[in-house]
């Protein structure tokens, strides 16, 4: 069966995780530059597969990196078995992993007195990927039931929600001091009490749980949307940063306002799976 792309959530700004390479992947890196390679070098944003190798005879817990479907190296070995646990269990639930990769090369002839033989052109590679920590990559929460739209990361708006119960985010709370949930993001009306009239703002809900509402300001942002989806008979999710525990807990949401959407947006709507045991057990699980 093949598997479904799932892009990993992570925490990562920017490609910072370095790949491992050996010669046989500059030939595979090689082949996604075009030729010639501009004298200043190049550089190509894509995205790459990580992919878990537990028949390789020398490190059965070796995540390879693929880029196009071609390997251009490895995670170094102690990250790969930091990070094997969690994505092996994505690949068992029939997801491939997937992040943002960079990639560098350049190439060059040798002066004269550089050249050793008949190397002939000198090509060097750097190969990076964004990944955040293991505990960070995938959410904890299944996503909504039916038909939804996971709005782009954008950046973070702690969520005010002082009424919270701790009961109702103590399912989120994990022994690191955060995680990532699927949130949702829903259009309602609230009493002004100042101008005697009423507002529609957002409200922030986790697993259908209001955790807390936005100010009309910022609600204005999201708003059209949010109606978009909403005629469309869809669901707005978004991600959501869970910190803290029941002594003190915040909410922060990381998704673009409805200004920053790009011009395709949305590039197709998302059925939630039908959830496995697995899934719910991997998905679902509570801090020991």
């Amino acid at each position: 069966m093949e598997s479904i792309p799932f892009s990993l959530w992570g925490d990562a700004l920017w490609c910072g995780q370095e790949v491992v390479r050996e010669a046989p992947h500059e030939q595979a890196i090689r082949s996604l530059f075009p030729d010639p390679i501009p004298a200043r070098g190049a550089d190509l944003d894509t995205t790459a597969d990580l992919v878990p190798e537990p028949h390789n005879r020398f490190d059965p817990r070796s995540i390879a990196v693929r880029v196009q479907g071609k390997v251009v190296g490895y995670l170094p070995r102690d990250d790969a078995h930091r990070y094997h646990p969690v994505l092996s269990e994505l690949v068992a639930q029939g997801l491939q992993p997937q992040v943002p990769c960079h990639l560098w090369v350049s190439e060059w002839e040798p002066a004269d007195w550089e050249a050793k033989g008949d190397q002939g052109t000198e090509f060097h590679a750097s190969v990076a990927v964004a990944l955040g920590q293991p505990h960070m990559l995938v959410p904890v929460n299944l996503p909504p039931p039916g038909s939804y739209h996971l709005l782009p990361p954008g950046s973070g708006i702690v969520v005010p929600g002082s009424e919270v119960h701790p009961d109702v985010l103590a399912p989120f709370f994990r022994p690191e001091g955060e995680c990532w949930a699927y949130a949702t993001m829903h259009a309602i009306e609230e009493e002004d009490s100042f101008q005697d009239r009423h507002r529609i703002v957002v409200e922030i809900r986790l697993d259908d749980e209001p955790v807390g509402r936005l100010s009309t300001r910022l609600s204005a942002e999201f708003l059209p949307a949010i109606h978009y989806l909403a005629d469309m008979r869809a669901e707005t999710a978004a991600r959501a940063a869970v910190r803290g525990d029941r002594t003190a807990s915040e909410v922060i949401l990381y998704a673009a306002r409805s200004h920053d959407l790009p011009a395709t947006w949305p590039d197709g709507l998302t059925r939630s799976p039908v959830a496995s045991p697995s899934w719910h057990y991997w998905a679902g699980k509570e801090a020991n």
